[in-house]
């Protein structure tokens, strides 16, 4: 089955023939350098089961020799291909652009034809092997034809359905043609007592029956194979086109939170501007009640900037962009700044606010503004929850390979059943009857899961209800 990937052009309804092709390429180049890698390590079993046969278990009638040499042409040629398709290597596993060799050429690159050639000509070669190897080891009446299916239902899954026939009638040619030859006595091939039932010569009704059977296990094999991968190869272009639909939508919705936020925020920040010229004065006198009420008006306009803030952070956590920004970041002086900035929001609480850190701390690659962000909401959900005199802590860990961010507090605790979903988009959880009346837009978890996710990181917290919240955040390390 084809990897589903998200193509841009399916979102107008049509797939791309040209990416489909090449990511039909793709895996058939990656299945076969793993499959060369494999069929390497059979051939050299071959020659050892060929050699224990022989000299281990007295099989006299066992060609070592020829098997040997069989195995080693397969060997061999196995090595070939396994250089040609050695470019279509797992992603993970291919070097990066400066490591790779000057004339390497990209598996996109590589011309559709040649691909097939090699392709096609291994699987042809793969049957010719095996026919040799059959006939070597009691030809149509050796334990091994059982081998040809195996072949033909990978060509099934990997090839076009055309080229999977083809390749179905070449095997059974070549079955046919072995028997044919044992059967009018043209060649005979070596009959070892064990592997094979007899050594009587090969009678008409058998040649038939071995010839008939193996038609319906060929053909029913490559039909049904066939069958089931014309119904995978179509829910996997469906897959592909709700994939397009899907990035379509998620690229609508971005450039609209970002265009939605460049348009509120200056009208927004006009609007506070003018109130705050009212409350200080600037256009008159104002009685109590209305500084009260202008007071309220800002109170509100700074709740929906903070509320526009995190939904740009949230349009930009969904750029790639962010990712090219990325450098080595030293977290303590990062977190030392932030306990600083809000010292005094935590005196004015009588709140206690400690700083956790280790002696040897390794930097983390990502973005500084946007790590320091994810402290900032953990820290701020501290302040807000915990109670006066109450005692907030903000430790770095370092647990190779991760370096992990946690905020301590002494607020009311959070119910397991409620945890799941702290991290979701716009969840605020119902606050009981003795927590502090806090507001806000549910974000701010939400953002420093984002962050966290675009880091290659985690978010959690470990908490129980009236036992306080330790949330976390865990960060690969940069080892230099």
């Amino acid at each position: 089955m084809l990897p589903a990937r998200a193509l841009p052009s399916a979102a107008a309804g049509n797939e791309d023939p040209d990416l489909a092709a090449a990511d039909h390429r793709e895996l058939i180049g990656q299945s076969f350098y793993v499959y060369t890698r494999v069929r390497t390590w059979v051939a050299l079993g071959l020659a050892a089961a060929a050699l224990v046969a022989r000299h281990g278990l007295g099989l006299e009638a066992i060609d070592a020799g020829r098997l040997c040499t069989l195995a080693l042409a397969v060997a061999v040629y196995n090595l070939v291909a396994w250089a040609f398709f050695r470019r279509f290597r797992e992603p993970h596993e291919r070097p990066a652009a400066a490591e790779a060799p000057p004339d390497a050429t990209p598996p996109a690159q590589v011309v559709p034809w040649l691909l097939m050639a090699v392709t096609y000509g291994a699987v042809v070669l793969d049957f010719l092997a095996l026919t040799a190897t059959v006939w070597l080891v009691g030809g149509a009446r050796s334990p091994f034809t059982a081998l040809y299916v195996l072949h033909v239902i990978v060509s099934c899954i990997l090839l076009s359905r055309r080229a999977a026939l083809a390749l179905t009638g070449i095997a059974y040619a070549l079955l046919v043609g072995m028997v044919a030859a044992e059967w009018t006595g043209l060649a005979t091939p070596p009959l070892p007592i064990g592997p094979v039932a007899g050594a009587e010569p090969l009678g008409g009704l058998h040649a038939f029956t071995l010839v008939f059977v193996h038609a319906l296990l060929f053909w029913l094999s490559a039909l049904l194979s066939l069958g089931l991968m014309r119904s995978l190869r179509h829910v996997e272009q469906r897959v592909r086109l709700a994939n397009g639909e899907l990035l379509r939508l998620s690229q609508q919705r971005k450039d609209f939170l970002l265009v939605a936020a460049h348009n509120l925020r200056a009208p927004l920040g006009a609007v506070t501007m003018m109130l705050e010229n009212m409350h200080a004065g600037l256009a008159g006198e104002t009685s109590a009640r209305q500084r009260d009420w202008l007071e309220r008006s800002l109170r509100r306009l700074g709740d929906l900037d903070e509320f526009m803030s995190g939904i740009s952070l949230l349009a930009s956590l969904e750029s790639d962009i962010i990712r090219t920004q990325f450098t080595p970041v030293d977290l303590a002086p990062v977190v030392r700044r932030l306990v600083e900035d809000y010292a005094d929001v935590a005196a004015a609480h009588h709140q206690e606010l400690t700083l956790e850190i280790p002696e040897r701390l390794p930097p983390v690659v990502g973005h500084e503004r946007l790590l320091q962000e994810a402290v900032v909401n953990y820290l701020t959900n501290a302040l807000k929850y915990t109670p006066d005199g109450g005692h907030v802590t903000l430790r770095l860990l370092h647990q190779p390979p991760l370096v992990r961010v946690e905020v301590q507090d002494d607020g009311p605790g959070i119910a397991a059943e409620d945890q799941p979903r702290l991290f979701q988009d716009f969840v605020r959880l119902a606050q009981g009857t003795d927590a502090p009346a806090i507001k806000g837009s549910g974000l701010g978890l939400s953002i420093v899961r984002r962050i966290a996710l675009a880091h290659g990181g985690r978010t959690g917290v470990v908490s129980a209800p009236g036992r306080g919240s330790t949330f976390f955040l865990e960060l690969p390390a940069h080892l230099e």
